[in-house]
């Protein structure tokens, strides 16, 4: 089973190369012995980049899976037992940080200020978007919540990352997901931005928010009632 290496590190923006062995390989996919390309999931999209071995080199196109995290190879495919070097592209996975955390950000103040649970989310480099569900979504304004956004990237809170039950978490007033869709295991990895959100994540993120560029309102849509989706880029 994959060391999910990329849990253990914090922050997640401007990544460095690491080394790993191959030790599976289906066809064009292969596994490592630990990873810290980050497969897609929880609303956020692969890292790409290449591996280096032997002198040779090969791009990283995809990133699949969780336990087992697999990685689709364009190339040269390496041996098992293979020693490699994994360089993830920075840039793409340095805006997916400040986006995600960007996410925490509003989804904790929609529902600080509105009450607005997040249902859904998909970060993206260009823009990301948030599914909010609302009692009554006629009191929600979503250029405050931008505002809202804005003047906390500029006061440069901490975002920290530990790990903490389920049992704890759910004593935890600063926690807004709900807890019953999470599996009940014995440590939870959580993204803790200083007093605005608790939230178990297994994403990228930046140390503080004052590394987020400044946000602005992209589009707002209706997704049935009582739900909006909001979604914001950076200026």
């Amino acid at each position: 089973m994959d060391t999910a290496a990329r849990l253990l590190i914090h922050p997640s923006d401007d990544p460095q190369p690491f080394t790993s062995e191959v030790i599976d390989i289906d066809e064009s996919w292969i596994r490592l012995s630990s990873t810290e390309f980050y497969p897609t999931g929880g609303g956020q999209p692969n890292d790409i980049g290449i591996i280096r071995f032997d002198g040779k080199e090969s791009s990283v196109i995809d990133v699949k899976g969780r336990n087992e995290v697999m990685h689709l190879v364009n190339g040269e495919i390496p041996p098992v037992g293979t020693i490699v070097e994994g360089v993830i592209d920075s840039e793409r996975r340095t805006i997916l940080a400040r986006m995600h955390t960007a996410q925490h950000l509003a989804s904790a103040l929609a529902h600080e200020n509105w009450g607005g649970v997040t249902v859904g989310n998909q970060i993206g480099i260009e823009s990301t978007r948030i599914d909010i569900q609302f009692e009554d979504r006629d009191t929600f304004d979503p250029q405050q919540l931008i505002e809202y956004m804005n003047d906390a990237i500029k006061a440069n809170h901490t975002v920290k990352m530990d790990n903490r039950s389920l049992d704890e978490l759910k004593a935890d007033p600063m926690v807004r997901i709900d807890l019953n869709r999470i599996p009940n295991v014995s440590s939870l990895r959580v993204i803790d931005i200083d007093s605005i959100d608790v939230c178990p994540c297994a994403g990228t993120h930046v140390e503080s928010t004052g590394v987020i560029p400044r946000v602005v309102l992209d589009r707002v849509k209706s997704k049935g009632s009582g739900k909006l989706r909001v979604s914001y880029c950076f200026e």
